[in-house]
């Protein structure tokens, strides 16, 4: 690992926090656990590249300002981050901040959240409904995906913007609403107006100030942050009270590892991946490299997700890395239950999973004694999927009780070993008597 990837990861474990205290905790545990709760509002606190301290200028720059601001850039790159932080650094940070995601929302629903509606207006509309400008009325709505909303909505909205009144669906009464507007998108609205998709009067009156987000790609150095901040988030999600407040770690490895990849989904794909990989480890357990090589596998297996690494171009790559993780030397350092997981996934319901050990071929094991080994194995996950009697047992594997009894008795004699204590099963004594 080179000096970079050390600084990196040396950076990380300095981020490691405490969950929120649980209840029956001492004073002092709660105020340490709300300190820690603290210092992870402010997403970019702790980011150091030169694109995170131009955000940061940009943000602050804009933060003073009453006008409507638009933020773009690829998905996923930390915008709404960044217009929560507009309003917490605002005039407006003691009055409301709204949101709403435009992406893929039927139009009629997007008129409803923006204006409200009264009961009726519509299908559905069983109550009166306070739209999010009224909500929002001296504080800040933030519009996520804005070149996502439809047309009509689209002159609705720069009414509402230019006459700062609102008119609920289904009334003919105008609301006054004091309202600054932080629109978002990872679209490109000057292309949308050539093409008659974006309002271009509506595009003036949003983007009085602009700044862009850059992708993680362009900023790796912040990586380090993020992983601290998701951990910490993770850690404060857990809602088991009957755990104690312990901090989520990280391998050094691991986090130079997560510094190489390219995420295309930007801040979103990492934090995911984060809440991943924390989901597999228990408590006092480090997230290792050989894990993150895994949930790395596991995701691109399933199409969740496809995070390439400089050296990656298809998901063959990642089934690769599986591969490798079930060699004998790394199977060791496996959690048990992020392989049970993976074998999970592509289970149907009624399949049994059978131990990952049986898709090795050991070091001078014939195929006779694979599948003796294959057979025992399967016979040992039957007894416990179905309650551990011979019947049941024979039942689910195909064969009569009988053939199944005289297998176990010839592998007993063969092998000089017992499979199974069966010598009290409920069958076998019903039988007898």
């Amino acid at each position: 690992m080179n000096r970079r990837h050390s600084t990196l990861a040396a950076e990380a474990q300095q981020h490691v926090v405490l969950p929120p205290a649980r209840k029956g905790d001492t004073a002092s545990g709660v105020s340490e656990c709300l300190a820690a709760s603290r210092q992870t509002k402010d997403f970019f606190a702790d980011q150091t590249s030169q694109q995170a301290r131009a955000l940061r200028a940009e943000i602050e720059r804009v933060a003073r300002r009453p006008f409507n601001i638009l933020i773009t850039g690829e998905t996923g790159t930390g915008k709404t981050y960044a217009a929560r932080e507009i309003h917490r650094l605002s005039a407006r940070a003691n009055n409301p901040f709204m949101e709403l995601n435009c992406a893929n929302l039927p139009e009629h629903l997007v008129e409803a959240e923006l204006f409200g509606h009264r009961k009726g207006a519509f299908t559905g509309a069983d109550r009166d409904h306070m739209g999010l400008f009224e909500e929002a009325d001296g504080g800040i709505l933030f519009l996520d995906e804005i070149g996502d909303i439809a047309l009509m909505v689209q002159n609705k909205l720069l009414r509402a913007i230019e006459e700062k009144q609102i008119k609920r669906l289904g009334t003919n009464r105008y609301l006054l609403c004091d309202v600054q507007i932080i629109a978002a998108t990872s679209r490109n609205l000057p292309e949308m107006i050539k093409c008659g998709d974006f309002r271009e009067d509506l595009y003036c009156r949003l983007a009085v100030l602009t700044f862009e987000t850059a992708p993680l790609r362009e900023r790796r150095e912040d990586i380090p942050a993020m992983i601290a901040f998701y951990l910490r988030e993770a850690a404060s999600a857990v809602t088991d009270p009957g755990k104690q407040c312990e901090p989520h770690r990280i391998e050094e490895d691991a986090v130079a590892l997560l510094c190489e990849f390219d995420y295309p989904g930007n801040i979103r794909a990492l934090r995911n991946l984060i809440y991943e990989l924390t989901s597999f480890v228990g408590d006092h357990e480090p997230i290792s490299i050989d894990l993150v090589q895994f949930v790395l596998t596991r995701m691109n297996f399933r199409g969740a997700t496809h995070i390439a690494g400089p050296n990656t171009e298809r998901p063959a790559d990642f089934l690769r890395l599986g591969n490798e993780l079930t060699s004998a030397d790394n199977r060791a350092k496996m959690d048990a239950a992020a392989r049970y997981a993976l074998l999970q996934s592509v289970t149907d319901e009624g399949d049994i999973i059978l131990p990952f050990e049986l898709c090795i071929l050991r070091r001078g094991e014939t195929l006779k004694q694979w599948t003796a080994r294959a057979k025992r194995c399967s016979i040992e996950a039957a007894r416990q999927a179905t309650g551990g009697t011979i019947k049941s047992t024979a039942s689910r594997l195909g064969l009569t009780r009988s053939s199944l009894k005289a297998y176990l008795h010839r592998a007993k004699r063969a092998q000089n070993q017992t499979l199974f204590d069966w010598e009290r099963d409920p069958d076998s004594e019903s039988s007898d008597r």
